[in-house]
């Protein structure tokens, strides 16, 4: 039985200067190709023009977005007696994605993919709460994300000059909106979540989880902070969703902040917008933050300078808040406009201490449409997406015009509005954790 692992050309290493396959966002390929060789296979790469020699197909999706890209090459591979295995953290929602591959595997693979291998080889049925074969998938199913009890045991080696030993999984951050947290059961030997550096090299201490240095964790090195999170412009927010991290908090962390030895560099200040109930005064609590920390902090001649990154809510499959409302609105510029008002370019605060300017990373509405379709799409929307993952002139132009596409081919309001739990189009995945309680929930 001849196996491949398949890499988008988006993702060959014609496109990058360091191997894109040793990167964070494919280790769960690695270790789930590293398990099914020690079973007993041999796994090869491909690209499209060479799919069609091998007999099983192992896709790895990253993230929603990379579905796009895959169903463009799809369409374009050979035919041939393949059987395709998708899997990775971008796999969530596949109703309207079903003619694109033969099995799914949500979650941890390493002991679901090699089984799955064995019984294709002798031809004989296979069974998971964990896998959905595309002939047989039921909505009114269950089906339930692999979670993982001990971290991989064993070394990957990479092309590099290092190897691969996975730490910590997961988050112990219970935040209602994130994947991440509920995707994954937290395991490591910390009591808290912190990320390790792994793959990326040199990240230790040089990220914050917010809610550490509210329980008390603030014995921080400020040369090395590059990068922390609050996820809610308000306090008001942030609890709604479980991030109880106040005002005062948030305003300790700055002062902290201003006042140490460090040399001021720029900071980024992860957050999220279009939260359910959120409104412009929620964004302008935030502003008040950086005002009164700015005025109570004594004049040094510094100043630092914070990227307000903000990324718009995503209700997320298998999550507390996937029956949430989503904000239908186009926030990119939004917050220089706002709360920049009469300030240069995107910057939103400007004091003697610190001033704060808005990401230019901010999605787009467009690419939020293109998130609900992946999250909350149903069959009826298979031939548009095919229609939009092969259009390069869409891929080509402009957001504003992307968005009218969208519109025009998808019902924005199904996908953006609040569901029921009998409605909610990925009803059928569940996680370690009953989820599904908060569904009923009414998000205001």
């Amino acid at each position: 039985m001849k196996i491949c692992a398949y890499v988008q050309e988006q993702y060959a290493k014609a496109n990058y200067k360091n191997e894109c396959l040793d990167t964070r966002q494919f280790v769960g390929l690695r270790v789930v190709i590293d398990a099914i060789e020690r079973a007993g296979y041999e796994v090869e790469w491909a690209g499209k023009a060479t799919v069609h020699k091998y007999d099983v197909v192992l896709v790895s999706l990253t993230s929603d977005c990379d579905w796009w890209s895959y169903i463009a090459e799809r369409i374009q591979w050979r035919k041939g007696e393949y059987k395709v295995i998708i899997g990775g953290a971008g796999l969530l929602h596949i109703t309207p994605f079903l003619p694109f591959a033969d099995y799914f595997i949500w979650g941890r693979g390493e002991h679901i993919t090699p089984e799955l291998i064995k019984a294709i080889d002798k031809g004989t049925d296979f069974n998971s709460e964990s896998a959905a074969d595309s002939k047989t998938f039921s909505p009114d199913k269950i089906y339930k994300i692999a979670q993982a009890d001990n971290p991989y045991p064993y070394k990957i080696p990479l092309y590099g000059n290092h190897d691969y030993q996975e730490g910590a999984i997961g988050c112990n951050h219970k935040c209602l909106f994130c994947g991440y947290t509920w995707h994954r059961k937290f395991l490591s030997d910390k009591d808290y979540y912190q990320m390790s550096g792994s793959l990326i090299g040199g990240m230790l201490h040089k990220e914050l989880a917010m809610l550490d240095y509210a329980s008390g964790k603030t014995d921080l090195n400020f040369s090395k902070l590059r990068t922390t999170a609050i996820d809610g412009f308000s306090e008001r927010l942030r609890r709604s969703v479980n991030k109880p991290i106040s005002d005062a908090t948030l305003r300790q962390f700055l002062h902290d902040l201003i006042v140490s030895e460090t040399k001021p560099h720029q900071l980024k200040l992860y957050n999220l917008c279009g939260l359910p109930g959120e409104t412009e005064d929620d964004w302008r609590e935030l502003i008040s933050a950086f005002e009164y920390t700015n005025d109570m902090a004594t004049p040094s001649g510094k100043q630092w300078s914070i990227v307000l990154h903000t990324t718009p809510f995503r209700a997320m499959p298998a999550t507390p808040m996937a029956c949430a409302p989503m904000s239908y609105r186009n926030y990119r510029g939004e917050f220089g406009r706002i709360l920049g008002k009469g300030l240069k370019g995107n910057i939103v605060y400007q004091g003697r201490t610190l001033w704060t300017v808005e990401s230019m990373g901010t999605d787009s509405l467009s690419t939020v449409i293109l998130s609900a379709i992946a999250h909350r799409g149903d069959a009826r929307d298979t031939e548009n997406i095919i229609k939009i993952s092969t259009n390069k002139k869409f891929w080509a132009a402009s957001s504003p015009v992307k968005q009218a596409t969208l519109e025009k081919y998808f019902d924005v309001g199904k996908l953006f509005k609040a569901y029921t739990p009998e409605e909610l189009p990925s009803r059928y995945l569940r996680t370690y954790a009953k989820v599904e309680r908060m569904w009923t929930k009414q998000w205001t």
